[in-house]
């Protein structure tokens, strides 16, 4: 159907890759890869799944400049707590004699609970770098999943380094929505992660009070469609940190596997780690790290600790 035929059955505007309408639940994401490949990305299902299952990344609404969480992006960002339901069409082709363009239903799709969006590097309509919104969406019930709407794997990896300030935290965005939305209940892993960013985002503010200089890696790999970004980076000292929201095993054991998978990729490959944690971790964990020469740091009674190497 077009969205002349959307617009006829659910009401809305034609106009837009994000319609809403007041009168209903529904809001309509529309994906046209022809248009997105003239702004340098690309919406599709990434090619790996995650212990979740599928995501579909959106490219929020905004030709030109920086796109923000207002209006139809806001809607997406918010839409439990304003109650909306999200339904994703593909563009299929044009309507014979009318140059209509078709709508492929794809499904209904939710925010990922634990990293509902990012924020990405692109071109807008004028050929300006600048910042886009990427919407992780999670398919409802039953979907439809083509391998022409897959994002392929980067033909190479590519590294890029960039200041840590100029990289919005999804997550603090996300919490700062919320609050004005009036909120929605976070799932366990969605707190950990919440509290995760707003313990890099101190830590930061910490170390460039000390005139340090803190960057983020964006990580593209060879045969993979996902990004993947480093936490901080501490080019004053050579320490990559790796944040989580807690101090428990699991959290620990994850963060060494990323400091090491991270490092062998970014350009310093000769910095030290570091773990970066809300509190204190036990003996035993503290042990665990010394033994493969991590550094930590970590919260204590509103102060940063630091056990470097």
């Amino acid at each position: 159907m077009s969205r002349a035929d959307l617009k006829a059955r659910y009401g809305g505007g034609i106009q837009g890759g994000i319609i809403s309408s007041r009168g209903n639940e529904h809001v309509r994401l529309f994906s046209d890869d022809s248009k997105a490949a003239e702004n340098g990305y690309r919406d599709g299902w990434l090619a790996e799944e995650d212990e979740w299952g599928a995501i579909f990344e959106y490219t929020g609404q905004g030709r030109l400049g920086n796109q923000t969480l207002a209006g139809n992006n806001g809607t997406v960002a918010n839409h439990v707590g304003r109650g909306k339901r999200l339904h994703l069409f593909v563009a299929a082709g044009r309507r014979a004699g009318s140059g209509a363009v078709w709508q492929r239903y794809v499904g209904e799709f939710a925010l990922d609970e634990v990293e509902p969006f990012t924020f990405r590097r692109a071109k807008d309509a004028k050929g300006e770098m600048r910042e886009v919104v990427v919407f992780r969406l999670r398919p409802i019930g039953e979907h439809e999943r083509r391998e022409e709407d897959r994002i392929g794997p980067a033909p190479e990896t590519d590294v890029r380094r960039f200041v840590a300030s100029q990289t919005e935290s999804s997550l603090a965005a996300t919490e700062r929505h919320e609050s004005a939305e009036g909120g929605r209940a976070a799932s366990p892993a969605g707190v950990a992660v919440r509290r995760e960013s707003a313990l890099r985002t101190a830590y930061e503010s910490f170390l460039i009070a000390q005139d340090h200089s803190v960057f983020r890696h964006r990580i593209r790999i060879e045969g993979y469609s996902a990004t993947f970004w480093t936490d901080l980076y501490d080019s004053t000292e050579n320490v990559l940190y790796e944040a989580k929201g807690s101090s428990t095993r699991k959290a620990i054991r994850e963060a060494i596997g990323q400091l090491l998978d991270y490092r062998r990729h970014i350009e310093e490959s000769d910095a030290k780690l570091a773990v970066l944690l809300p509190e204190a971790p036990s003996s035993d964990l503290r042990d665990l790290l010394a033994s493969v020469r991590i550094s930590l740091a970590y919260r204590e009674d509103g102060q940063f600790i630091r056990e470097m190497f």
